[in-house]
């Protein structure tokens, strides 16, 4: 997904090329943030592996809690109180539409799941805050390249690191991937875009809500049942969306 997803973004980036040399810190900073990026799929990905999907997905959704926070630390970013009612019915709502019902396994799988969870809670929310500098500098297309490139490597070290034992891909398999590092790519430049215009405060609670749409469409596709608590969730995020569309 990552190497794909660097071709579809490279002839929009390189409109940008002269932007590197006048912001050094803003390239160092997006290589760090490719870093960031690659621990941050890992550790997501680890924790749905190794722990309980109804614990690991709510945590790792609430990572724009972090983003807020670093935002109006450092961004100067003002909360009002329309604009908090808002932010705080939508991450609500996510966590809720995230819970899974399942049978509890053990107290180890819960813990090393929940740690993997927490990781990417601070990795997602950091990267998703340190996005405006480096767009703001460098435009839209060339941070996501540059992560993209990075996170390449980074995966590329650990893959060999792990000497994990794959099967070889089937050109079905092959056509999958192709498609969604697609629309990967096209949601990494819309949320870089809209950090840009706009402040990470709301921008990235709207990026936040990935988990509810993944389980909205494993009601219309797959029918799976919701549960009570998620649709009590998906009112949640539909309030926080409308305060946000009128007073954001």
């Amino acid at each position: 997904m990552q190497i794909i997803g660097s071709f579809f973004v490279l002839p929009f980036a390189l409109q940008d090329i002269t932007s590197l040399a006048p912001h050094p810190w803003a390239v160092l900073s997006g290589v760090l943030l490719g870093v960031v990026n690659a621990f941050a799929t890992l550790t997501l990905y680890k924790g749905f592996e190794v722990g309980r999907l109804s614990i690991v997905s709510p945590i790792a959704s609430s990572c724009p809690v972090v983003s807020i926070i670093l935002a109006v630390l450092f961004l100067g970013e003002s909360l009002t109180e329309p604009r908090l009612l808002g932010i705080s019915l939508a991450i609500v709502g996510v966590i809720l539409v995230s819970i899974q019902r399942g049978r509890v396994g053990t107290s180890e799988r819960v813990s090393r799941g929940t740690i993997y969870a927490v990781i990417y809670l601070g990795l997602g929310g950091l990267l998703f805050f340190a996005l405006k500098p480096v767009s703001t500098a460098l435009g839209v297309f060339l941070p996501v390249l540059i992560m993209r490139w990075v996170s390449n490597l980074v995966l590329a070290v650990t893959f060999l690191a792990w000497k994990t034992k794959t099967k070889s891909p089937t050109p079905g398999a092959f056509w999958f991937v192709f498609f969604v590092a697609l629309f990967d790519t096209f949601a990494n430049v819309m949320y870089v875009l809209g950090v840009t215009v706009g402040t990470v405060s709301i921008v990235s609670t709207m990026g936040g809500m990935f988990s509810a749409v993944t389980v909205l469409l494993a009601w219309v596709v797959l029918k799976e049942k919701l549960l009570r608590h998620q649709i009590l969730g998906f009112a949640a995020i539909t309030a926080g969306v409308c305060v946000l569309g009128i007073f954001g």
